[in-house]
C-alpha cells in the first residue's frame, strides 16, 4: 500500500507559479540560519504557504518535517527570503511530487520502534534544540514528529534526553492504540537513540552535577524500562533515522535517509 499528494502537490506548484522554475532535489540548504525579519510584510503570503506545506509534512512527506518546522517558527517575523526558502521547499516536493510513502507486510520483525535524536542549541535566535522521532510499526513508518524543545538544555546529553522523553510518552498512546486492536507486545519496545550519555542515564541514572536538573525526565523514562515496557538501544549516528528531522542534511546523507524510511 502506499500514500502520496501528488495531485496536492501540482495544485501549490500552479497556485504559487513555480512549475518552470529551478527544482531542487533537497528542501533546505545545509547550515541554512534565518534572522527574523524587523518589519512583517503583508504583501508576502507567507503563512499560507506554510499551511499548506505543514498539511503535507504531516500527511505523508516527513522528510520535509524539519524544514517546515523551522520555517514555521519565522510565522510573525517574516519578509521576502524567509518567503523564497519556503518556495524552496515547494520546489523540491514538485520535483519529487511522484514520491510515496510506502507499507509493506513483515510480521517477521518488532511490531514497534522507535528512533530518537536531537539537534542541541540547533536555533540561532534563542539557542533552543529540536527533537525529532520516527515510529515504525512493522517496518513502515506510522508516526513522525519535528519540534523546537520548549526549553534550553545546557548540554547535547539533555537536549537528547528531552528528545527522548517526548517520545516515550507518544509510544505509551501507540501501545494503547494497538491494545484496543488486539495487537499484544510481548517484548520490551527498542527506543534507538545515539547518544551513550542519554542511554546510560535511561539505564543507570548515572547523574552528573549539570544533569540532575533532568531528573523527571529521568523518572520517567526509566520506569518505563525498569518495566520492561521500552528497551533504550545505542545506535550509531550514521544509522539513527529520526536524524532527517533535526537538521537540514547534505543530499547523499539526506536521500539514503529518505531511500530507507520507504519514502520512494
Amino acid at each position: 500500500m502506499s500514500l502520496d499528494q501528488e495531485k496536492y502537490i501540482e495544485s501549490l506548484a500552479r497556485k504559487y507559479q513555480i512549475e518552470h522554475a529551478k527544482l531542487y532535489e533537497i528542501p533546505m540548504e545545509q547550515n541554512l540560519k534565518l534572522e527574523p525579519a524587523e518589519e512583517i510584510n503583508d504583501n508576502v503570503k507567507y503563512r499560507n504557504l506554510i499551511g499548506a506545506l505543514l498539511y503535507i509534512s504531516s500527511g505523508t512527506r516527513l522528510d520535509i518535517s524539519y524544514s517546515v518546522n523551522y520555517l514555521s517558527r519565522l510565522q510573525n517575523c517574516f519578509n521576502e527570503t524567509h518567503y523564497k526558502y519556503a518556495l524552496r521547499v515547494l520546489k523540491y516536493l514538485y520535483l519529487t511530487k511522484d514520491l510515496k510513502l510506502r507499507f509493506k507486510r513483515n510480521d517477521k520483525i518488532d511490531i514497534l520502534e522507535c528512533y530518537v535524536d536531537a539537534d542541541w542549541a540547533g536555533d540561532c535566535v534563542d539557542r533552543k534544540s529540536t527533537s525529532g522521532y520516527i515510529v515504525k510499526l512493522f517496518g513502515n513508518v506510522i508516526h513522525w514528529k519535528s519540534r523546537k524543545q520548549k526549553s534550553v538544555t545546557k548540554s547535547s546529553t539533555a537536549a537528547e534526553y528531552v528528545a527522548l522523553s517526548e517520545a516515550v510518552s507518544e509510544i505509551l498512546i501507540i501501545k494503547e492504540l494497538l491494545c484496543d486492536f488486539n495487537v499484544k507486545l510481548e517484548n520490551p519496545i527498542n527506543v534507538f537513540e545515539d547518544n551513550s550519555g542519554a542511554v546510560s542515564i535511561a539505564k543507570f541514572g548515572n547523574f552528573t552535577k549539570r544533569s540532575k536538573y533532568i531528573e523527571v525526565h529521568y523518572h520517567f523514562i526509566n520506569e518505563n524500562y525498569v518495566n520492561g515496557i521500552i528497551d533504550i538501544v545505542k545506535v550509531s549516528s550514521e544509522k539513527n533515522l529520526a536524524d532527517i528531522l533535526t537538521k537540514a542534511l547534505g543530499r547523499v546523507r539526506f536521500k539514503k535517509l529518505r531511500d530507507l524510511l520507504n519514502l520512494t
